[in-house]
């Protein structure tokens, strides 16, 4: 007995000399889930974790059950308090970069409190956690790098992806987002420091759909980069090493959907994003049918886009069916716009063959025509049997489309003459210019404006400052894939859903269109309000969930009856609930006499009586 007493005294001393280096590495954060282990969280916890961070909202019963009160100075504040604080300081920085910056620091520190801000402010602040900045973040990424918020899969770990994806310490992730990094935006290949798109669009997950953060994952696939500014760059933090390519890299991408599914499961959603155009198109036509995945640069900007088309005819009074189409680029984005207009044309009634006619396609080259022996390009569909045209003015002069789209990458090919022939052609032009960053745009919104006297139906993929005309302003509505991505993930995630049809981006594209009013359209925007998303996403989940029940898609049963109310029941609370353990009284226990307890010498003498 005075050995074992003296062995746990020992063990005891040791646990309390080590415990603040204990404490010193624990995980990422103190807890996993939505549901808290109230004998797992210390006090402090609540201040180290920034899922369980309140800052100064702690009550003072908070503050002295969990034994920080002290730690904390005596002023108590409310989430609307800090949310005017917030604002104070995120507008006190004029560069964008310092306000991502704050941003990031608010996410780590207070995660209800940065998400709620961001959901509250999406207007002002979608352009800071997005593009355009989130360009400059990833361009700046190695030197304002400060803590990890996802996985870094690198082609060295082949093997072992699924023991990397396993460090990751939340169990219930539902939605991935991952990249490579080789065409991050249109800023070309940034390798590692691209992994501020994942960051970003889980993080609108969260801020536009309400999709919990705990469940998303943001990755990147670091095969190496061949930006050669990057790879001599001392603060790079990726391999340093040229692309991985062949079939090497394709074994390695296979791992990894492999690993994920053996992880988190088969329903997992997985989004790509910024993949080169050819790995893009290969990956969506590789995985689409045996994973829960989609490809956000080819589907995403293709619903947002046919969403601004839909919203059109309100103004135009035609049907899509009569439009004709030309799209200045020819990749990833320009051909998934295309595909999902094309399958919209067919709804309205249009032959599948005829639908092809109405869609034309340009790359650096000039006009895909059938001289140009383009039968293994991504684009053959739109190939036209007409003679090899270069200049881009005059391809609108012939073709006179009712639609100009800027996927290209290419900024400032809408010129002046382009855009008056368009004007001419037209009574309202319809002119996208997509690629990202700004400086990529294709043109500005004021030259789109000032060059057609004001008719143009003008959208853009970063946003642009109004434009005055006279005693008119203009509002250009920016054509932006969070307008969709974030409600059909949630949609799927709460349906479990196998795989993602096309289809599902057509309703989406439908339900957006909805929200679109004349007063939007005369103002300069073919999209709703950004102060609207929230309702948008909800009713594209909506709308997405009947999709996954009524095709079969769907693994979670019973089917709601009321969609709307069970997606809301799984929705996050970006408001701060009690830190207080949840306690309860129970009942007076009933009076029963017991027998009489005798010291153990009766007893032995007793027994030995009875012997």
């Amino acid at each position: 007995m005075h050995f074992r007493s003296s062995l746990w005294g020992f063990a005891s001393k040791l646990w309390q000399s080590r415990c603040g280096a204990v404490l010193a590495i624990r995980s990422y954060h103190e807890v996993t889930g939505d549901i808290i282990t109230p004998s797992q969280v210390r006090g402090l916890d609540h201040l180290r974790d920034p899922r369980l961070n309140k800052g100064l909202a702690f009550t003072l019963a908070e503050r002295q059950t969990l034994g920080i009160h002290g730690i904390l100075p005596a002023r108590y504040k409310t989430q609307e308090e800090q949310l005017q604080l917030c604002e104070i300081s995120v507008n006190r920085y004029e560069n964008p970069l310092n306000k991502y910056l704050y941003l990031t620091e608010l996410h780590d520190f207070n995660e209800r409190l940065f998400f709620r801000f961001l959901s509250e402010n999406i207007e002002d602040l979608m352009p800071i956690v997005y593009t355009p900045t989130v360009g400059l973040a990833c361009q700046r990424f190695g030197l304002i790098y400060r803590r990890p918020h996802g996985l870094f899969v690198t082609y060295n770990d082949r093997g072992h992806v699924f023991d990397v994806i396993k460090n990751w310490p939340e169990w219930d992730v539902r939605a991935i987002c991952v990249t490579d990094g080789e065409r991050i935006l249109g800023l070309g290949d940034l390798g590692a420091n691209g992994m501020g798109i994942p960051v970003g669009k889980l993080s609108l997950y969260t801020a536009l759909a309400g999709i919990k953060p705990h469940q998303c994952l943001p990755i990147m696939a670091d095969v190496g980069t061949n930006n050669i500014k990057l790879l001599e760059d001392p603060l790079y933090l990726g391999l340093r090493q040229k692309r991985v390519v062949g079939q090497e890299y394709d074994d390695f991408i296979d791992e990894f959907m492999e690993a994920v599914v053996r992880r988190y499961g088969q329903n997992t959603l997985i989004q790509f994003e910024d993949f080169g155009n050819p790995n893009a198109f290969r990956f969506l036509e590789k995985y689409r049918r045996s994973y829960c995945t989609f490809n956000d640069d080819i589907q995403g900007t293709a619903a947002v886009a046919v969403a601004g088309f839909y919203a059109s005819q309100r103004v135009t009074q035609k049907s899509l069916k009569d439009y004709t189409f030309l799209f200045a680029g020819s990749g990833g984005a320009a051909i998934g716009i295309a595909n999902l207009t094309v399958k919209a044309m067919v709804v309205d009634g249009l032959g599948i063959e005829e639908a092809y006619s109405k869609i034309y396609m340009v790359d650096a080259d000039g006009l895909l025509t059938k001289s140009r022996n383009l039968d293994a390009h991504q684009a053959v569909k739109y190939v036209k049997d007409m003679p090899p045209m270069t200049n881009l003015a005059e391809i609108v002069s012939l073709v006179k489309p009712s639609v100009l789209i800027g996927v290209s990458a290419t900024g400032g090919i809408f010129t002046t003459e382009i855009l008056n022939i368009m004007a001419a052609n037209n009574e309202r032009p319809l002119i996208f210019a997509l690629s990202n960053p700004t400086v990529k745009a294709e043109c500005t919104a004021e030259d789109a404006y000032k060059q057609t006297e004001g008719r143009v139906i003008f959208s853009s993929g970063s946003p642009f400052p109004p434009v005055t005309m006279g005693e008119k302003t203009f509002h250009s509505g920016q054509g932006n894939n969070a307008y969709i991505f974030p409600g059909l993930a949630l949609g799927v995630i709460c349906t479990g859903t196998h795989h993602i049809p096309d289809e599902m981006f057509l309703i989406a594209a439908k339900e957006l269109a909805k929200f679109v009013e004349i007063s939007d359209i005369e103002r300069g925007s073919l999209y709703p309000p950004l102060s609207k998303i929230r309702d948008v996403s909800l009713n594209i989940a909506i709308a997405v969930t009947q999709c996954a029940y009524d095709r079969g898609l769907a693994s979670t049963y019973p089917e709601p009856q009321d969609k709307r109310k069970w997606l809301q029941s799984h929705l996050y609370n970006f408001n701060y609930e009690t830190s207080m353990p949840t306690t309860w009284d129970w009942p007076q226990m009933p009076y029963i006499k017991t027998r009489e307890l005798k010291p153990r010498d009766s007893y032995i003498n007793e027994k030995n009586k009875n012997n």
